[in-house]
């Protein structure tokens, strides 16, 4: 569900590396640490009744599929089922229930907790890979999108069938579902809403074996949880059917940096005063990090040639001589461009990058407009400074200007539509002697901006530390009244999933 990027000056050049989207990973060798015998015969038994493939504790297979984003946790699953079929997860949903383990399913694997793993030990993992049909309706500008798909592979495909995306994030190894099932926030989301904003329908599998379809007229209200808070809680979604949004037009890309620390709180509040009117053809993230650096990135869906006025009340306001970027080109290049790839990068590339591997924390928080004041950034960049390098500050814009802003508060379950902007925390390390101080830097910062935010926090940048009212907000007791309803013995869980209570 996260985007993270980071600035390392190299040559007295700024070269910016996309951090959680380019590392390769190296599989888990140890062995699991489950603390008591599971009953993993009788589940490996059931499970193959299903036909799925299948990967034990102590099999090759096992250890290369417990390699999950964040290395702060190593959660060992009971086991990992790989189904092709509906029938299949109809058949692991059953055998977790009669052997008695917890069951999650697993998209892309980008949980910042690891839920994707179960956020514990002992729990069946349903890995949707496999789940990857794709047919696009030109007529009706649809696309039915199966589980399994990763965004660089699934915006390339899109491309390839009709230059048409979802408002997707920008890396490429994110799985769909649980993007899409948090909300999911992307450089056109501001122009096309959330991902979730997109969904028309859905179709899933839920506790008691049942495939049912949601979408306005057919059981609204799960339709209603699966847009902000769907993913694990209300059952094991299959495919989805998405709006399509054109993007067969040129689209430009700007970036404008300063790497100079005196200059970030002039730069901030600019960003802050430009993001209250600016057109929803942009989306745009201001950066910060501790060494002193800065820059307003985003995508324009519109020509270079126009442009210009649309950034001056950002430019007018910020410091003067920044080093500039700004670069027309096509939207499949584009994502690579906001993926970490120079702008010439073949575009099958997507279909290829390593799947990122990495120890940090992270937290979430939103700001309403006009934005903080002068006290706010004052204190916000003080407790980033506190901190070492190995730290960044994503503020992406949303904006009331924005179709995320024009969805009413209680129409999904996605609640934040009153934001100017969230801001993404995050602290990482490589030494473990490091964890503690690292993880304490976070909440430092999240301690010094909360005065002057809301409150609310993003689910897709789920922290372990925050209550649901955070995520779900007034939301929160329908979405809760539609657990009852759907899973009323909890089979779904992890632990931040929508409760029974």
């Amino acid at each position: 569900m996260g985007r993270f990027a980071f600035a390392k000056v190299l040559a007295g050049v700024l070269i910016v590396l996309a951090f959680i989207c380019s590392v390769p990973v190296a599989a888990y060798n140890e062995q699991p640490r489950i603390g008591r015998k599971l009953a993993a015969t009788t589940l490996q038994q059931c499970l193959a009744t299903g036909g799925a493939r299948t990967a034990f504790p102590g099999s090759s297979d096992y250890n290369n599929a417990r390699v999950d984003y964040n290395k702060r946790t190593n959660y060992a699953p009971a086991a990992f089922v790989f189904p092709t079929t509906v029938a299949q997860v109809q058949n692991a949903i059953s055998c977790a229930k009669q052997v008695g383990v917890g069951i999650v399913p697993r998209g892309g694997g980008h949980s910042f907790e690891d839920y994707s793993l179960g956020g514990r030990d002992g729990v069946l993992v349903v890995d949707m890979v496999g789940f990857k049909q794709l047919s696009y309706n030109s007529g009706a500008k649809t696309a039915i999108v199966g589980a399994g798909w990763r965004l660089g592979p699934l915006f390339l495909a899109l491309w390839n069938a009709g230059k048409v995306t979802i408002p997707g994030g920008n890396c490429p190894t994110v799985g769909v579902a649980g993007h899409a099932l948090g909300g999911g926030w992307g450089f056109s989301s501001r122009k096309f809403g959330m991902v979730s904003d997109n969904i028309l329908e859905a179709q899933l599998v839920t506790a008691n074996g049942t495939l049912v379809t949601a979408n306005a007229n057919q059981n609204s209200d799960l339709y209603f949880a699966l847009r902000g808070a769907g993913a694990t809680s209300y059952g094991i979604v299959t495919q989805f059917t998405f709006r399509m949004n054109d993007v067969s037009s040129p689209v430009t890309h700007f970036k404008y940096t300063w790497s100079t620390k005196s200059l970030q709180f002039q730069n901030f509040k600019a960003f802050q005063i430009w993001g209250v009117n600016v057109p929803a053809e942009i989306s745009a993230s201001f950066y910060m990090d501790p060494s002193g650096t800065s820059w307003l990135e985003g995508t324009y869906l519109g020509p270079k040639t126009s442009l210009p006025p649309l950034v001056q009340s950002f430019l007018s306001n910020a410091a003067a001589n920044p080093t500039t970027s700004v670069e027309q080109l096509d939207w499949i290049h584009l994502i690579l461009v906001n993926a970490g790839y120079p702008s010439n990068t073949d575009p099958n590339t997507l279909n290829n990058v390593p799947f990122p591997l990495n120890t940090f924390k992270a937290k979430s928080i939103f700001v309403n407009a006009p934005g903080m004041s002068d006290a706010g950034i004052n204190a916000m960049i003080n407790a980033m400074r506190a901190g070492n390098n190995n730290a960044y500050f994503i503020y992406d814009l949303y904006g009331s200007q924005s179709a995320i802003n024009k969805v009413a508060t209680g129409a999904t379950a996605f609640v934040h539509r009153t934001s100017l902007y969230s801001i993404q925390m995050v602290a990482y390390w490589s030494n473990a002697n490091d964890a503690v101080g690292q993880t304490n830097y976070v909440s430092n910062y999240f301690n010094a901006v909360k005065p002057y935010a809301t409150g609310e926090a993003y689910q897709n940048y789920i922290d372990r530390n925050m209550g649901l009212s955070a995520y779900y907000g007034s939301n929160l007791n329908a979405l809760i009244t539609d657990k009852k309803k759907w899973d009323p013995q909890n089979v779904f869980n992890f632990p931040q999933s929508i409760p029974l209570k």
